[in-house]
């Protein structure tokens, strides 16, 4: 069971690095087909259609196993990125995207399930810990490659090396999951146990926590490049100096602060986590200065909380659903989705009302704060 575990953290790892290369030009990319104005279009397509896949994919899931289905699903992945390497058109370039960036969601809706069949609810956040601190890493690897071995290369050939990538993960899982027994999964219709979701008070608090994580992420991905280069005139390398610095505390907080979560219970942690992301995110509405290290001081505390939120609700999550559950991944990890459908258009009505763009961070930062009282909800027969 262990080395299979190590397995499934080397494949989080590899299966990182090409998504993590990708989402950094993926907007640029798809802005040389079509107006800038509608790259945001294109993400809340591919958010719309990975939404209702997760939703409805269980059944295909349960019917060809997590082997099979993780296999057809990086196949696919892979091809799509392939092909948007060569694309030569607006709708090939954003058919392949919204294609690959639902496979995207897929691949990590199969290696949740995975890693969970492996996994003992008392150390389910030692186990997430780690499985989130390497898959972050990677991130931080790929900022790093960007800004200097790779950062001269062109889109399409950034295309083709994760491609290179992702093929050594198809290799890997081929290799190393195919002894994977799936559990007696439950065998249960799309509308019944969103119902048994929603009914469940524990996974509705770990999915509101979870999407209030991910529309922090959708304005800071989004908005948080063009405030720094826009509006305070940050080159590109600075920014990248920047993000490295701001990625760190994804690949050194997961592990122990799980393990830790596993001894005292997710409310703290998550209280904390909340808390220093609100604040910190406030504060970025004080700052007028284009200093890189202050820069790079304050972005790394927001993920501070925002890393200390993400292990903590995983490792909340995962204790109260069982492995043959894997409709119930489906509807968590849903929020990723929605919170990116409902970001962009939120933003869109806020900047109309603002009176200049840093406003953002002290909606955002108020808008956080509202996870403290929702981590403070849980209870100790909540654990």
């Amino acid at each position: 069971m262990k080395h299979t575990r190590t397995i499934i953290y080397l494949a989080g790892f590899i299966f990182s690095l090409p998504i993590a290369l990708m989402a950094y030009i993926n907007s640029s990319f798809i802005a040389s087909f079509i107006d800038e104005k509608l790259v945001g279009t294109v993400y809340t397509l591919g958010s719309i259609i990975s939404l209702f896949a997760l939703l409805t994919v269980p059944q295909i899931f349960r019917k060809t196993g997590g082997y099979k289905f993780l296999l057809w699903v990086t196949a696919l992945d892979s091809l799509s990125i392939l092909l948007l390497a060569f694309s030569q058109n607006a709708w090939s370039a954003v058919v392949l995207f919204v294609l690959g960036f639902t496979m995207n969601i897929l691949i990590y809706f199969s290696l949740d399930e995975i890693l969970k069949i492996f996994s003992k609810n008392s150390g389910t956040g030692k186990t997430r810990g780690g499985y989130l601190a390497l898959c972050s890493l990677a991130w931080v690897v790929a900022q790093l490659s960007l800004g200097t071995i790779l950062g001269e290369l062109s889109f399409r050939m950034i295309y083709l090396v994760s491609f290179g990538l992702m093929l050594v993960f198809f290799a890997v899982a081929f290799l190393h999951l195919q002894n994977i027994l799936d559990p007696k999964y439950d065998k249960v219709s799309e509308k019944k146990y969103i119902g048994q979701f929603l009914k469940n008070r524990n996974l509705c608090r770990a999915f509101g926590i979870s999407f209030l994580l991910q529309f922090f992420y959708s304005w800071m991905v989004i908005y948080t490049p063009i405030y720094l280069s826009l509006h305070l005139g940050l080159s590109w390398s600075q920014i990248g100096i920047i993000f490295s610095v701001m990625l760190l505390p994804f690949a050194i907080i997961p592990f122990p602060l799980g393990k830790y979560a596993d001894k005292i219970g997710e409310r703290k942690i998550l209280m904390f986590g909340f808390t220093i992301a609100s604040l910190a995110t406030l504060l970025i509405f004080f700052i007028q200065s284009s200093e890189v290290w202050l820069w790079a001081l304050i972005l790394f505390a927001t993920r501070v909380g925002a890393a200390s939120i993400e292990v903590s609700a995983d490792a909340y999550f995962f204790k109260h659903i069982k492995p043959e559950n894997e409709e119930y991944v489906g509807v968590y990890r849903s929020a990723s989705p929605v919170a990116y459908i409902l970001g962009p258009l939120i933003a869109s009505v806020v900047f109309i009302f603002i009176p200049a763009y840093n406003f953002i961070y002290l909606i955002l930062g108020a808008f956080m704060l509202y996870g403290v009282y929702l981590a403070g909800t849980i209870r100790k027969n909540d654990i």
